[in-house]
């Protein structure tokens, strides 16, 4: 299978693409989502480097992050909460999948990676055995999070709309923050002590439910970039995108894809 370059790719899979979350007006696809996480993880990897003497590989956690989705371009994006609902048979075709991807991709891309072997960091993606990968998925689930809240604050209301009729079997908002809380704390008992995490994306002490969201909405642009909103892990969030991307990636923020029919 002879594929685009791997950014054309990516950008051609949207995510959260099924009937309830449609319109989604800043539809992320995995271009995107791929460089939020390597900038998440690569902000907590950073800190938890400066603040333990456990060592942590910084160039591994970065492109973990950056190729974690990458099997999607074969076999499409699937939800982390409907991946959980497969039943057996469904989960083993579905690795299976994610196994013939990795070759497919190897084939075309065997030489993207800078610091490590294209293929060894796919299979470790996928065997999630590495605190490095435990630090990606946080990030993973975290930006999953965002992602829902840039949209509660557009006054996008079919999300709590969703959230209220069917809470966590159907919409994974505070499923997802659950998630996270979880895999955060998975990550502070390996480091083996208590490091004050205020004003860190592991920090999360900072509730801001979907009401607040859309009682605190507003018209994304540049202007409403820079404000305060209350919810710092957020704010956090959107300050990322003018640290490390480029202006393509903070159009993302800002240009409307889908609207009301």
């Amino acid at each position: 299978m002879n594929l685009l370059s791997r950014d054309e790719e990516l950008s051609k899979v949207f995510r959260y693409k099924w009937s309830p979350c449609t319109p989604m007006y800043y539809r992320p696809n995995l271009k995107i989502h791929s460089k939020r996480v390597e900038w998440i993880a690569f902000e907590v990897a950073d800190f938890l480097m400066k603040n333990s003497e456990i060592n942590i590989d910084i160039d591994l956690v970065r492109e973990m992050a950056r190729f974690h989705d990458d099997a999607e371009i074969i076999t499409g994006d699937f939800l982390a909460m409907d991946k959980e609902k497969f039943s057996e048979s469904k989960l083993k075709e579905y690795e299976k999948d994610c196994e013939n991807a990795i070759d497919i991709l190897y084939e075309n891309y065997k030489n993207i990676s800078e610091k490590n072997d294209y293929k060894e960091i796919l299979l470790k993606v996928e065997n999630k055995d590495w605190i490095e990968f435990q630090i990606v998925d946080f990030a993973d689930k975290l930006d999953s999070h965002l992602e829902i809240t840039h949209e509660l604050f557009a006054w996008n209301e079919m999300f709590a709309i969703i959230l209220s009729k069917w809470w966590l079997e159907v919409w994974p908002f505070d499923y997802t923050k659950n998630k996270v809380r979880k895999i955060v704390e998975n990550i502070l008992d390996y480091f083996w002590n208590n490091i004050d995490v205020s004003d860190t994306f592991l920090d999360m002490n900072s509730d801001f439910n979907d009401m607040n969201c859309l009682d605190n909405s507003r018209t994304h642009n540049l202007n409403s970039l820079s404000e305060n909103t209350g919810y710092n892990l957020y704010d956090k969030w959107i300050k990322l995108h003018f640290n490390y991307g480029w202006e393509d990636d903070i159009n993302y923020l800002t240009n409307q894809l889908e609207f009301r029919k």
